[in-house]
């Protein structure tokens, strides 16, 4: 059974229009939602002095306004100020308001770009694949040609969850072209690991034996390999194929098509989740 929310002050007859998420509120609770899964886009105008008028004459909550009136005058942040409304209401369990708190001040001092692209780094870090890759998709759509910097770290960030979703072919165009626009290091390796995971041998030798960068990082890379080999080993993963080997080689078939239908059930769960909007 949920957890019960008792509610503060009155339902609103007229919303309060929050900018940034695009999205009217008619309660203090419905802001507080608002405010936590759009933590990433909370910014100056979340002060903007007709939410306290707002919270006053539609909610009835004088107490948290004047909080609110008090905190902008003292020169608080945004993530201080959504954060006093959390606090004040109690909305959500204590560490989803920590966590949005975090990121709202995490977004402070950013422009609306970066934002958009912390909150799509924030999905890829959580498995959320799928949506970090859409949102990746529309920044790189509609960034201005200035943004040179920000465009190469969004075309390196896809190339990672682009190789999340075992999609190497794609995440290596997306390295290559943040190595094209700032030439980092580490996006080269990533170019160069991606084609190894989908290239034949043969084709990648082509690639990293002309020597200069290729040829150098290809060693890099390898080395890379081996210590994610080495990782790998000691993971659970691994345990269960390990354990899949020895049915097999005891010739068990009845444990070794169950352990198998186990790991591939676990696999495919693994990637509907990241693949889910």
């Amino acid at each position: 059974m949920g957890r019960v929310l008792l509610c503060l002050g009155e339902y609103a007859g007229k919303p309060y229009f929050v900018e940034r998420a695009y999205a009217d509120v008619y309660s203090v609770e419905e802001l507080c939602y608002c405010l936590i899964k759009n933590a990433y886009l909370v910014d100056e105008e979340i002060m903007d002095e007709g939410l306290p008028d707002w919270l006053e004459r539609e909610c009835g909550l004088k107490s948290l306004a004047e909080k609110l009136r008090k905190m902008k005058e003292a020169g608080g942040t945004p993530g201080e100020y959504a954060g006093m409304i959390l606090d004040y209401v109690g909305y959500g369990g204590r560490e989803e308001m920590e966590k949005a708190k975090e990121e709202m001040n995490k977004g402070t001092g950013l422009n609306l770009y970066e934002k958009r692209k912390a909150r799509a780094d924030h999905l890829a870090e959580n498995r959320k694949l799928a949506s970090a890759l859409r949102i990746y998709e529309g920044l790189i759509e509609e960034l201005p040609e200035e943004e040179k910097e920000l465009r190469a770290r969004v075309y390196y960030n896809r190339g990672v969850v682009y190789a999340g979703l075992f999609r190497f072919r794609d995440a290596a165009e997306s390295f290559r072209l943040s190595y094209e626009h700032m030439e980092r290091e580490d996006a080269y390796i990533g170019y160069l690991a991606a084609c190894r995971m989908y290239m034949e041998e043969a084709e990648y030798l082509n690639l990293t034996a002309l020597g200069g960068q290729g040829h150098k990082l290809a060693l890099k890379v390898e080395k890379l390999m081996e210590e994610a080999l080495g990782e790998f080993e000691g993971t659970q993963e691994n345990r269960m194929l390990f354990t899949l080997n020895v049915c097999r080689e005891e010739e068990n078939a009845v444990s070794y098509e169950e352990e198998a239908r186990k790991i591939a059930d676990g696999l495919k769960e693994q990637y509907r989740n990241m693949v889910t909007e």
